[in-house]
C-alpha cells in the first residue's frame, strides 16, 4: 500500500478497523484446523493454540469491560495514556506475569464456546463502538485514563498480533485485513522503540546493523 499519513485517519476509521479485527479474529477462530489443534502447544512459548485464542477474545474484549466501568463523563486529572505509554504500564502491570495462566484457563470452555463467544463480541463491538462519542475516555491499567480511539489502536496490536501467531500456530493462511491496521500497529511499535531506546538506537536498527544496539536489542519491542 501507499503511505497513510496516520494523523488523518478518523475516529469512525479507528473504531472500523478494530472492529474489523475482531470479525476477522471470529471467522478464523472458527475453522477446523484450529479446532482441531486446540489443545496443541502454540507459536508463543506456553500457551496452547486454545489458550492463545483465549487470550485474543479477552483482550479484544477488554475494550466493552473498560467501557463498562469508565463513566461517560469521566474526565482526567492527569495527564492521558497514550498507546506507546498503555505499552510500558501494562508490561510493567502485575496481570501481564498471569495472562498463560489466566488464558489456559479461559481456553477450558473449548473451541466452540470460545468462537461463539469472539462471534458475539464482535456484533457487541460494532454497536458499542459506533454508539460511543468522539472523546469517550476509558480507565485501564487501574483506572488510568486514555482515549477510546487510542484503546483501540492498542487492541489492534493485540488482536492483528496474536491473529498471525494462531495463523502460524495452525498452518493456515493469516486474514486479509485493512492494511490501515498494520500501519497503525507499525508506528505505535516504533514509538514503543524510540521511547525506550531513543532516536539513533533506532535509526541504526533500521539502517546501520553494524551500529545497532545488542543488549538489548531495539527490536523487537516486546
Amino acid at each position: 500500500m501507499s503511505h497513510t499519513d496516520l494523523s488523518t485517519i478518523s475516529s469512525a476509521q479507528v473504531r472500523g478497523l478494530a472492529v474489523e479485527a475482531v470479525e476477522s479474529a471470529a471467522v478464523f477462530l472458527a475453522r477446523s484446523a484450529v479446532k482441531e489443534q486446540w489443545d496443541q502447544p502454540s507459536a508463543l512459548d506456553g500457551m496452547t493454540v486454545g489458550a492463545l485464542a483465549a487470550h485474543l477474545v479477552r483482550a479484544a474484549g477488554a475494550t466493552i469491560a473498560y467501557l463498562d466501568r469508565t463513566p461517560v463523563d469521566r474526565r482526567p486529572e492527569d495527564n492521558l495514556l497514550t498507546p506507546i505509554t498503555y505499552f510500558h504500564a501494562a508490561i510493567d502491570s502485575p496481570i501481564h506475569e498471569q495472562i498463560k495462566d489466566v488464558s489456559a484457563t479461559e481456553a477450558a470452555i473449548g473451541h466452540q464456546a470460545t468462537v461463539n463467544k469472539c462471534q458475539q463480541l464482535a456484533i457487541d463491538l460494532r454497536a458499542r463502538l459506533a454508539s460511543e462519542p468522539h472523546d469517550r475516555l476509558v480507565g485501564a491499567l487501574g483506572g488510568r485514563l486514555l482515549t477510546l480511539d487510542d484503546f483501540c489502536r492498542t487492541r489492534l496490536i493485540e488482536v492483528l498480533l496474536h491473529l498471525d501467531d494462531l495463523a502460524v500456530s495452525t498452518g493456515e493462511q493469516r486474514p486479509e485485513t485493512d492494511p490501515l491496521g498494520p500501519a497503525i500497529v507499525i508506528d505505535i511499535l516504533t514509538g514503543i522503540a524510540r521511547n525506550r531506546h531513543g532516536d539513533w538506537n533506532v535509526l541504526y536498527a533500521l539502517a546501520r546493523a553494524e551500529r545497532s544496539a545488542k543488549d538489548p536489542n531495539v527490536f523487537p519491542v516486546f
